[in-house]
């Protein structure tokens, strides 16, 4: 799974915010993702660092971190 597919996934599924941004939370993507994929933090770690999405936090924990917002930037 590449970042484009993670991005279109975060656009269908996300909700877009006033700053014209599409938005989901860790917990609501993780839900959606882990029956594609088990390897969602890598590729969202790897879209963060391509400058795709934005998130806080170096690192994201199913369960702890399920409520954490990620930003679609393209």
């Amino acid at each position: 799974m590449q970042n484009s597919e993670l991005c279109l996934i975060i656009r269908s599924t996300g909700q877009k915010g006033e700053d014209g941004h599409v938005s989901v939370t860790f917990g609501q993507l993780f839900e959606t993702y882990v029956t594609i994929s088990n390897k969602v933090v890598g590729i969202l770690l790897r879209a963060r660092k391509h400058g795709l999405v934005r998130f806080e936090g170096e690192m994201l924990w199913q369960g702890k971190d399920d409520d954490v917002v990620i930003t679609l930037l393209e």
